[in-house]
């Protein structure tokens, strides 16, 4: 009988081509205004999240290529490549490989953790990142808040955690949260990290419960904090978050449909 994740593969691996195609544009933008140095750091980042992904796999005694084949960890790399400066390539393969490592194969592989390795990743490396405030990048964000619809579209998305959170962003407005829109780490997180199953609540109300919560609280730190990281911040939200996934489930599950 076959392991289950080899009999899910097509599915999951499906699901993961979807969700890079719809990076594409994200990436484009990015070789076009970096340059050779943006191409670098995602085979660099590539690299890094296959050969940790590989090593975990090993060490649990698990398939390793039925399990790169599903391309959770190319996707990994592709998503911490545009959250990361690529001016540190050393950070970007340590902060991919520990990500990989600590938040996926130490829970058990795809699927089994509450915590996403991207968030978890960006999280590593904020003690390294710059501390002057992130600058807008309107092409990028326009590229990434295009490839979300697109999943959108295809039915590859759960919409209600990334809704809750621009619900929370436009109410709070008139506290100055309009900056955060021009902030292609807001698109990234919302379209491809709060859209995730394993790591957020199973049920619509859940979620966007969960998304309300991570805005409330990524608005309530910025506006205390002197000099913000919205990607930073918002990560931390979504990992804090993500332990109270089940939690949630509990609440907004219908009585009939609990076990």
């Amino acid at each position: 009988m076959s392991p289950p994740l080899i009999r899910l593969a097509p599915t999951l691996a499906s699901r993961n081509r979807q969700h890079l195609l719809a990076l594409l544009p994200a990436l484009a933008i990015q070789f076009w205004q970096l340059g050779p140095q943006a191409l670098l750091a995602l085979v660099l980042a590539t690299a890094s999240a296959l050969l940790a992904d590989s090593v975990g796999l090993a060490l649990r005694r698990q398939a390793v290529w039925p399990a790169l084949r599903q391309g959770e960890a190319l996707l990994s790399a592709v998503l911490l490549t545009l959250l990361l400066p690529v001016t540190t390539l050393p950070l970007l393969c340590i902060s991919t490989c520990a990500a990989i490592l600590l938040l996926r194969q130490l829970f058990g592989g795809s699927g089994s953790s509450l915590f996403h390795p991207v968030a978890g990743g960006l999280l590593l490396a904020a003690p390294w990142l710059p501390a002057s405030l992130p600058h807008a990048n309107l092409p990028l964000s326009l590229a990434l808040l295009a490839g979300g619809l697109w999943l959108l579209w295809r039915g590859l998305l759960r919409w209600q955690a990334p809704l809750g959170l621009l619900l929370v962003v436009l109410i709070a407005l008139p506290v100055g949260s309009g900056w955060l829109l021009g902030q292609s780490a807001l698109w990234l997180l919302a379209g491809w990290v709060m859209s995730d199953g394993s790591c957020t609540p199973i049920t619509s109300r859940g979620r966007l419960i969960y998304g309300q919560a991570a805005g409330m609280l990524c608005i309530s730190v910025i506006t205390l904090t002197s000099h913000p990281d919205a990607a930073v911040t918002l990560a931390a939200s979504l990992l804090l978050l993500s332990a109270s996934a089940p939690l949630l489930d509990s609440l907004t599950l219908s009585p009939g449909r609990r076990t």
